[in-house]
């Protein structure tokens, strides 16, 4: 994908200026940074901008909303509110305003952007389900937590602690 290179250059300047703060701040009463600190701020305050961009561009991706949509069943959804959403990504937990439609005959409701960007709030986004899936193929339960971490920079064991013993309860696999 092609961006500006004007525009990703003014937000390098700003991340960087960040970047000189917190380095700043960190270094008070102790050693000047190492690169490799400086490295893991950075890619925490860029997940950290992830997340928020990512909200923030899934809260404006509705097109104006109309009062009804074609329901699956062949009814009409109505329009009832915006309404709240949270899916864990790449970048943490992310949350999200969406247009929702329900009051079929059938009971079933619908967020069109969800449907656009194939997202069940609650669960996991599919560039995280790829990496999970991954971390379930080359590593053991407690290495993959481990690895993703050092990945994500975020931890994801406590998440994937859930949805082993639901599993394990249940008998079945769920996110």
């Amino acid at each position: 994908m092609d961006y500006n290179t004007e525009t990703l250059n003014d937000i390098a300047r700003q991340v960087a200026a960040l970047m000189q703060t917190a380095v700043a701040k960190q270094a008070e009463g102790s050693q000047p940074a190492k690169i490799r600190e400086v490295e893991t701020m950075m890619r925490e305050a860029l997940r950290q901008i992830g997340a928020e961009a990512l909200g923030q561009l899934l809260s404006s991706s509705a097109a104006p909303s109309a009062p009804t949509l074609a329901c699956p069943c062949g009814g009409k959804l109505k329009y009832q509110r915006r309404r709240s959403a949270v899916v864990l990504s790449v970048f943490g937990r992310v949350s999200y305003e969406r247009d929702y439609y329900a009051g079929c005959q059938c009971h079933s409701g619908q967020a069109p952007v969800d449907e656009q960007y194939g997202l069940q709030p609650g669960k996991v986004t599919a560039g995280l389900a790829s990496l999970l899936g991954l971390a379930g193929i080359e590593f053991s339960f407690e290495q993959s937590g481990e690895w993703l971490k050092s990945c994500l920079i975020y931890d994801l064991l406590p998440v994937v602690h859930k949805i082993y013993l639901r599993s394990i309860i249940l008998g079945r696999y769920i996110l």
